[in-house]
């Protein structure tokens, strides 16, 4: 070795250097794991904040039923099938029922909804949307095809047929959207599926959800001071206004033309989704609240059943014009008490806050089951159609029009088989056809959750 050739000896500044690299990596990926680390909390404690989607699911088909019921005790009325129905009776009592009950439900399929696309990743939320609001389309340009046929021909039996109604059945069946019914009018068009516009409101319902939580984080974000405020301002002021209005209006249309339209609808479903991004915020709230609405739930359910049951008899005379507080064109006038819309809303909160937190165990089952009442509700007036027009051709109008409570429940039980059914043997064709029209791509990504169409076991 000549003195030119530069000796290189590893001194402890080199040693301090590489101990300086080796800490500065192990800091960084212990200072990544430790964010992942409180990521993962913090998700897992939203988690266990959350509502339990499974039980409000579970409240919702409740409340599908009792929608159906209502729907067949309203068909099978003197309004609808002809005079002399011995059902006139409790009419007014299964429509205010009807109202308290779609409310309640709007609200709770928020809720559900809210809570199902919190608990899935941005992926599964546009996955479950696109697939939700085909599996909808489905169902519901199915029944406009059968409201129009035997809807055009029960109305013929009944002399009550009009091509402008037909047209309008079938507007409004394409849009999905029944926002031109608002004149209570002999003259006026009316649908041949009468009872069909939850499903279609909750077509646009589940198409908005994800930008609605998006808007809450959104003003958390932007005025975290003030942002409870601002959510439940936005949440009740519709209500509210609507609710207002139509109580000092009785005699107008207001409350007819949103009872059954997607605008006051969405609004009780964007309660339920507003309420659901609070109920997570406040988890000792929640449980405060839980606790008592657990001790008072036997006091508020006799309070709801006395309210419906009081109105069993009730006949309120028509008004000169014809306009007054009623569902449909064709139904009841009803008095107006207790706050209609409203009440339904206010009940809708309580169950939701008398439900548990738990991580649901079977929560697929009650996914499946929702779908097939949905189902159920697009195609019940249809049948209920079919159903009296085969009965009147079978036994005579005579017979079954002195039968009419029989009728209802025959009426009920066929759509149950006809729904499940429907379900298993035709909708899975069709909505596999209709996604493979609609995405035009049917890759692994965009392969419809098994709950839209495994068949009920």
């Amino acid at each position: 070795m000549t003195d030119l050739e530069p000796t290189i000896v590893p001194g402890p500044n080199n040693t301090a250097t590489q101990l300086e690299r080796r800490k500065s990596d192990s800091s960084d990926s212990s200072t990544q794991s430790e964010a992942s680390e409180d990521s993962c909390s913090v998700g897992s404690q939203i988690q266990s904040h959350l509502p339990n989607p499974q039980a409000l699911l579970r409240i919702c088909n409740l409340m599908a039923a009792c929608y159906l019921v209502c729907s067949a005790v309203t068909f099978c009325s003197s309004a609808y099938t002809g005079p002399g129905s011995a059902l006139d009776a409790v009419l007014v009592m299964f429509d205010v029922v009807c109202i308290d009950v779609s409310s309640a439900l709007f609200v709770l399929t928020g809720c559900a909804t809210a809570a199902l696309y919190t608990r899935s990743t941005p992926t599964k939320q546009d996955s479950l949307t696109r697939h939700t609001a085909v599996a909808i389309l489905v169902d519901l340009y199915i029944a406009l095809c059968l409201s129009m046929i035997f809807g055009s021909a029960h109305a013929l039996t009944l002399g009550r047929f009009h091509w402008r109604d037909l047209a309008f059945t079938a507007l409004e069946g394409i849009t999905t959207l029944r926002a031109l019914d608002f004149r209570q009018s002999a003259s006026a068009p009316h649908s041949y599926n009468v009872t069909g516009w939850p499903v279609q409101s909750l077509l646009w319902c589940v198409l908005s959800v994800k930008s609605l939580l998006a808007l809450d984080a959104l003003i958390v974000d932007r005025a975290p001071a003030i942002a409870d405020a601002l959510i439940c301002l936005l949440a009740l002021a519709g209500i509210m206004l609507f609710t207002g209005f139509g109580s000092l209006q009785p005699t107008s249309n207001i409350f007819y033309a949103n009872a059954s339209s997607v605008t006051y609808r969405s609004m009780e479903f964007n309660l339920g989704a507003h309420a659901v991004f609070l109920y997570v915020r406040h988890p000792p709230f929640v449980t405060a609240m839980h606790i008592a609405c657990q001790k008072a739930s036997v006091f508020v359910g006799m309070a709801v059943v006395t309210i419906w049951v009081a109105e069993v008899g009730r006949v309120l005379p028509p008004t000169s014009d014809g306009n007054c507080l009623r569902l449909y064109f064709r139904n009841a006038c009803l008095q107006d008490h207790h706050g209609f819309f409203l009440r339904g809303c206010v009940l809708a909160l309580f169950l939701l806050l008398y439900t548990d937190n738990n991580k649901p165990k079977h929560l697929q089952r009650e996914i499946r089951i929702s779908m097939t009442l949905v189902s159920a509700v697009c195609l019940c007036w249809p049948v209920y159609l079919a159903v009296k027009l085969v009965m009147d051709f079978t036994f005579g109008k005579t017979v079954i029009d002195t039968n009419r409570p029989v009728v209802v429940m025959m009426s009920i039980s066929i759509l149950a088989v006809t729904a499940g059914a429907y379900r298993v043997l035709i909708h899975p064709t069709l909505h596999a056809r209709a996604r493979h029209a609609v995405l035009s791509r049917p890759t692994a990504a965009t392969q419809s959750p098994e709950s839209l169409h495994t068949a009920l076991v």
